[in-house]
């Protein structure tokens, strides 16, 4: 009877050195991890809604990245900002500017050259018919704008020397049905008055007899 009860604790002591010694064996190789029983996990959170750290913009045609860095970006901004800018004031056209500068100069030239025409001066045209558009017989006119009338006007200014702004003070009668008297004087110059008479030649024109200034 004890016999038996030996070999059976002996069985036991066995069977549980055994189990202990697999335990033991099975801690060493477990990971450190699966030693902290009870540790808390920490929580996995999802990152939601969050922008990326580079901003998208289109794809590339060489398939280059689909990012673009914000410092490249700006710079990128900068660049077209420059290229935009207007190299000439708004409302300044150089052009009509140097167009209108030339026209005054041009315009000063002449009047200068009109004033030295007048002052040097042709030579007056006296004595001699200044040529005629009228056929048949004659009538003087003094009517204003009359192809009469406009021929005496080109007679007295070639023989006064005075432009088309002249002032007319008066043209009439000289005494005869071929002749007329005018006075004249230049343009707001009215102190400066010439008197002028004229003779009809038949088939040739007016000419200028005498000039009084």
């Amino acid at each position: 009877m004890r016999r038996s009860e030996r070999k059976k604790s002996k069985k036991r002591n066995v069977v549980l050195f055994s189990a202990l010694g697999a335990v033991l064996l099975a801690l060493l190789f477990l990971p450190k991890d699966a030693l902290l029983i009870g540790g808390e996990e920490e929580p996995v959170t999802e990152e939601k809604n969050q922008e990326p750290k580079h901003k998208v913009v289109k794809l590339q045609p060489d398939n280059e990245s689909a990012y673009e860095k914000d410092e490249d970006k700006e710079a990128n901004s900068g660049d077209k900002a420059k290229k935009q800018e207007p190299s000439e004031e708004i409302g300044i056209d150089p052009e009509k500017e140097s167009d209108k500068k030339k026209k005054a100069e041009e315009a000063k030239k002449a009047e200068a050259e009109k004033k030295k025409q007048q002052a040097s001066g042709d030579k007056p045209v006296l004595n001699k018919p200044i040529g005629t558009s009228q056929t048949g017989p004659h009538t003087s006119s003094y009517d204003e704008g009359s192809v009469d009338w406009n021929e005496k006007l080109k007679a007295i200014r070639l023989a006064t020397g005075l432009d088309e702004n002249m002032t007319v003070w008066k043209i009439g009668n000289g005494g005869s049905p071929q002749k007329s008297v005018a006075e004249v004087s230049p343009n707001k110059q009215p102190n400066e008055k010439y008197s002028v008479n004229l003779e009809w030649v038949d088939e040739k024109g007016w000419m200028v007899t005498s000039v009084q200034k």
